[in-house]
């Protein structure tokens, strides 16, 4: 055959095979690798779509544990303002009807509220603190009604005017006089000679610029003197933060049935005010920080009851500062708050789900909470994730 024919044949059959198509094993290879490629491109785009998503769920809560601590440490450092580290140390011509304390600390109080706190190895402290946290600022009297129980403030004082304007005063005005003067919260008098009286509020009267209050005082002799013309008054609240699973909420528009995760039931950083009394006031209660697995509190504690002498600072924990902030209302033996420079604290919360990717693994002693198991149910493996801070605040209003 020539070379013309050799090549017009091959031509031929190229055209015959290009006619052809693929033969079914060039098919099915193609096939089974593009379904590689896709079945990669899937896996890929779902793992790091449940990444992100868990990433933002970190995101969220090392976000929210900030903000608590932010509100936590703003508390803490304004405890005792225009109040009494402790009303025991005040000068006083009359025995109080209560006793007060601007710090008081309850250890572990709170455990049961949190899922599993002892696998964990989790607690929750109580705390409560006094001060004036309705207003910055102190008021002066111009005296007492004739039966002692009600005091009229001066109008024309500056931080009268800051806070709630020239006369006539504006009852309904937000965050006006009667809001400040809350029934429940407490009057702190403090005379020209430097006498102290502390007394439960009772009734404000924002158009005669007047505070009703009980027990009276009395009027007349050298204790009040003047009928406490010229004596300075501030609003004491309690706060408390303390760490609650739900059932314990005073306020009806906090719902925690309705944010339940279904492998169990969450706990919450409660912030409320309450009277001395231990009722919680209407409307004060705020949830500070969802899903918190541990709130603890420690002190720095000057252990030297000698003034004159050099300070013992010692950082005590647990049941070790306990003694030094129980309620001396209850007669708590050895309270004295006035000894505390410093309060640190740490606060833990977690993912609002367990994540079946991250395996839980035993606390060991000494170790950070870095995951924590809500639930021991076979059905809903791995943990929800922890985020922690802790900072140290300085109580300067305690000395």
């Amino acid at each position: 055959m020539s070379r013309a024919n050799v090549d017009r044949a091959w031509r031929t059959s190229a055209a015959a095979r290009r006619r052809a198509g693929y033969s079914l094993v060039e098919l099915m290879i193609a096939l089974t690798a593009g379904a590689m490629v896709i079945s990669s491109t899937y896996f890929i785009g779902a793992a790091s779509s449940r990444h992100f998503q868990e990433q933002q769920r970190v995101g969220q809560t090392q976000t929210a544990v900030r903000l608590a601590m932010d509100m936590v440490q703003r508390d803490l450092a304004r405890a005792g303002y225009l109040g009494t580290a402790s009303s025991l140390v005040d000068q006083r011509c009359l025995a109080p009807a209560f006793e007060l304390q601007a710090v008081e600390f309850q250890n572990d109080v709170d455990n049961a509220m949190i899922p599993n706190a002892a696998l964990n190895g989790v607690s929750a402290d109580r705390v409560t603190l006094v001060g004036s946290y309705a207003s910055n600022d102190a008021f002066l009297a111009t005296g007492l009604n004739a039966t002692g129980d009600a005091l009229f403030l001066q109008t024309s004082w500056q931080m009268f005017r800051r806070n709630f304007g020239l006369p006539p005063i504006d009852a309904t005005a937000t965050g006006g006089f009667a809001s400040m003067f809350t029934q429940g919260r407490v009057l702190r008098i403090r005379t020209q000679a430097g006498n102290v009286f502390y007394t439960t509020i009772t009734a404000a009267n924002p158009g005669a610029a007047s505070v009703s209050f009980a027990p009276a005082l009395g009027v007349g002799g050298l204790c009040i003197g003047g009928l406490g013309d010229g004596a300075t008054v501030s609003v004491l609240s309690r706060i408390e933060y303390r760490v609650d699973d739900g059932t314990g909420f005073a306020s009806a528009s906090i719902n925690p049935a309705s944010s339940d995760t279904i492998e169990g039931r969450r706990s919450y950083l409660l912030r409320r005010e309450v009277t001395f009394a231990g009722v919680a006031l209407a409307n004060t209660e705020r949830v500070v920080l969802e899903n918190v697995v541990d709130f603890n509190l420690e002190f720095v504690v000057d252990q030297e009851p000698n003034r004159t002498l050099p300070a013992n600072l010692q950082r005590l924990t647990g049941l070790l500062a306990a003694p030094f902030f129980g309620n001396i209302a209850a007669g708590a033996a050895g309270a004295a708050p006035q000894r505390a420079r410093s309060a640190i604290v740490s606060i833990s919360g977690r993912t609002a789900d367990q994540d079946p990717s991250f395996p839980y693994v035993v606390r060991g002693a000494g170790q950070p909470l870095t995951r924590f198991k809500v639930t021991v149910n076979a059905a809903y493996p791995g943990a929800a994730r922890v985020r922690s801070l802790t900072s140290e605040v300085q109580l300067s209003n305690l000395r």
